[in-house]
């Protein structure tokens, strides 16, 4: 199951050529069928909107006979932060949790000083559901979260792989020196993105095989 990027402003009209290549990707890696989910965005659909509807997917999967623990959920950058999100509202509310979890530079902080970003709306951006490094991940699945040395979103993900760690979460945490947000995307020109998928490709098989 596979959450967009696009600061929760872009939806799949504006990208979707982008993350189409990353659904053949992912299944061509895994050997799996891939769920895009086109999820509503801000500012006409502030929180929760997002939220919402990739559990409204992910219980359209449960519906059609899919186990949890054959579902994966992705994401990168803003779709990072919905994939904790999700796996967040997930385990607080008794629901079977996915095999897995897979962010590449993940939003995770929607929490600033000076500005709320749109997908904020009237709620505290504190929210772990909005901004997921204020969140607690007993209990969480194995997450590979990958993200560019780079980047100005480079502590999203280091914070919350400390945080998941801390709470005996089996966490492959990688960071690509010299990269930038979203890098994977660049495949197969960029050879630090292929390097990624190839990771990715490893963790589905480990996580598949079991």
């Amino acid at each position: 199951m596979q959450l967009h990027g696009g600061a929760y402003t872009r939806s799949l009209k504006d990208n979707g050529t982008t993350y189409r290549r990353a659904a053949v990707q992912y299944a061509e890696l895994s050997g799996a069928g891939v769920l895009t989910v086109d999820y509503r965005v801000a500012p006409e659909h502030p929180y929760p909107a997002a939220l919402e509807d990739a559990l409204l997917a992910y219980d359209w999967l449960l519906e059609r006979g899919y186990t949890a623990k054959q579902i994966i959920i992705a994401g990168d950058s803003a779709g990072g932060g919905l994939t904790l999100a999700t796996a967040l509202y997930l385990r607080d509310h008794d629901m079977p949790m996915p095999a897995a979890l897979i962010t590449m530079s993940a939003w995770t902080n929607l929490n600033y000083k000076r500005m709320a970003p749109a997908y904020v709306g009237d709620h505290r951006a504190d929210d772990p559901y909005i901004s997921p490094v204020y969140g607690e991940y007993d209990g969480f699945p194995p997450m590979l979260m990958q993200v560019g040395g780079d980047e100005r979103l480079l502590n999203d993900t280091l914070r919350v792989a400390d945080k998941a760690k801390a709470a005996g979460v089996p966490v492959q945490q990688t960071t690509y020196d010299g990269m930038f947000h979203v890098f994977q995307m660049l495949f197969p020109e960029l050879p630090d993105a292929n390097e990624a998928w190839n990771e990715v490709e490893a963790f589905l098989q480990s996580i598949y095989s079991e």
